[in-house]
């Protein structure tokens, strides 16, 4: 096949992607370390397509003028599928994908960069395509480069990149597929099927846990403000924070600041006895970073579980925790209450 002919083929424009009808959806693990693989798994109609997406967001900076970001190793499915690119804060797009069988790197659009339409442009670009009877797959493990201009006094780029990949249910309705994240960034990873979503947070190394363990004695206790600081000794992915309760009672925490000097806020509030209550969740998941010195206000109700000290070794090795102040229900100081707590990621514990 000519080479220019082949580079015709390869202006892709995307498909209409209609999905049966999902009733179950399934993930593992919820926390990968990136580059391993994603189990996805679920239930539809028989012998159905089932549309599987798979996306991230990230921001990106703006210097001079312009924006770029590379992906190594994404890995593309064989089959039918839709990659695409979505910026905003833009003046323009353009994709450079490699390796191509034939033609090395290709740039997409092959004329040049897509202008955005009020600061937002995307690209889809989708596969097989068939020509005089021939078909071609791009699959395999590709380099992606997102790059453009970016808008008048733009400061960042939003980005969100997405894999739509076509598989079939078998006889039961089951359908299966994995779904390596090498080349992903690392932060939350979005998997639909027909309606339903998972969340996956994708970690630079198995996470860790700060975790302050049960007292032995957690008596007395009362729910106040807790003020105090963490020292992580070692990176924390974080979207989940859990308090331990009493024996028998509904210790829980209705609010939680984390906090440093240098501006960085994160607040989670309680959404009542609801479910895994013991859990207050934030709206996106962050990192502490080792040895950076985080303040913290924590708002309890009910009784929970406190450790009567004002500096506290956490019992998984991952860093210290103090108490500056804790103001009980009844306007009472104390300088050595720590609420038994767990800071981790993952929905349960």
């Amino acid at each position: 096949m000519p080479i220019i002919l082949l580079m015709s083929l390869l202006i892709f424009v995307p498909f209409t992607i209609t999905s049966a009808e999902v009733t179950e959806l399934n993930v593992t693990p919820e926390v990968v370390v990136q580059g391993e693989t994603l189990s996805i798994s679920g239930k539809a109609s028989p012998d159905e397509e089932v549309w599987i997406g798979s996306s991230f967001a990230i921001s990106l900076p703006v210097s001079d003028g312009e924006y770029c970001r590379e992906f190594i190793g994404i890995y593309f499915p064989e089959g039918e599928k839709e990659f695409s690119v979505t910026a905003e804060n833009i003046k323009n797009i353009r994709i450079s994908l490699s390796p191509i069988p034939f033609l090395g790197t290709v740039e997409y659009p092959l004329e040049g960069p897509l202008n955005a339409t009020n600061g937002t442009a995307t690209i889809s670009i989708s596969f097989p395509v068939t020509w005089n009877g021939i078909t071609i797959d791009i699959y395999g493990k590709k380099n992606v480069t997102v790059y453009g201009d970016a808008a008048d006094s733009a400061t960042s780029v939003n980005l969100t990149t997405a894999m739509t990949i076509k598989v079939i249910a078998d006889s039961n309705g089951d359908f299966t597929l994995d779904i390596s994240t090498e080349g992903m960034p690392i932060g939350e990873f979005l998997i639909t099927a027909g309606g339903l979503e998972k969340t996956v947070y994708i970690v630079s190394a198995e996470p860790s846990v700060f975790d302050t363990g049960s007292p032995e004695n957690p008596y007395p206790s009362i729910f106040g403000m807790h003020n105090g600081t963490i020292i992580p000794n070692q990176p924390i992915t974080v979207n989940r924070l859990y308090t331990y309760p009493c024996s028998g009672t509904g210790g829980h925490s209705e609010y939680i600041r984390i906090w440093n000097n240098s501006g960085w806020n994160r607040t989670a509030t309680w959404e009542g006895y609801d479910g895994d209550w013991h859990n207050l969740s934030f709206p996106n998941s962050f990192t502490l970073v080792a040895g950076e010195r985080y303040n913290y206000t924590i708002r309890t109700g009910s009784y929970p579980q406190i450790h009567h000290t004002d500096n506290l070794e956490v019992a998984s090795g991952a860093g210290t925790i103090t108490c500056d102040k804790f103001v009980d229900a009844n306007g009472k100081e104390y300088n050595d209450w720590i609420p038994a707590i767990k800071l981790l990621i993952g929905e349960h514990l």
